[in-house]
């Protein structure tokens, strides 16, 4: 490879390090060609990416920024998921593709600046996709809204219902 494109390889991964929301390092060994085009298409629905590249041009990508971390597993093969929505659906592709063919086997994991390793993957996969934890968490916001309305239009019609009597009881 030459220089000019060893450095435009580190710039786009550069590039990518700087979009990624969650960051999957995985020995890809074992993975045959049919499964990993498989794998890139169920990845790429999510709005994430797998890429290969060589251990050292991740270790000039990934220097100097905060997926240092990453940086002691870079051995052996290494092939990268990029994530760059939604940082739990790589995981539940990963899951679900390592419960049919116990590959690709994950090195580690980066997610908002905390290293997870393989055993937090299946944790990862089971939780439910963004939009459902965004809206149980406005549901528990409006839940106690709702009660407190809910309350004051109590007190509001007894207190119609308490004029209503005072205005009869004098009108007799």
């Amino acid at each position: 490879m030459l220089k000019v494109e060893k450095e435009k390889t580190v710039n786009e991964l550069k590039e990518r390090l700087s979009l990624t929301k969650s960051l999957f390092l995985t020995d890809f060994r074992g993975l045959n060609v049919e499964e990993m085009t498989k794998l890139r298409r169920e990845l790429k629905k999510g709005r994430a990416e797998y890429r290969v590249t060589k251990n050292t041009m991740i270790r000039m990508a990934a220097q100097q920024s905060e997926f240092e971390g990453v940086l002691d597993y870079l051995k052996g093969p290494t092939g990268l998921v990029f994530s760059y929505e939604d940082p739990v659906s790589p995981a539940k592709v990963l899951y679900e593709v390592y419960k049919r063919v116990e590959k690709p086997k994950i090195k580690v994991i980066w997610m908002e600046g905390r290293l997870l390793d393989e055993n937090q993957l299946k944790n990862l996969a089971a939780l439910p996709p963004r939009e459902v934890l965004l809206a149980q968490v406005l549901s528990g916001l409006n839940s106690p809204m709702a009660n407190f309305v809910g309350t004051l239009q109590g007190i509001l019609r007894n207190f119609v219902g308490i004029i209503d009597a005072i205005k009869e009881a004098k009108s007799k």
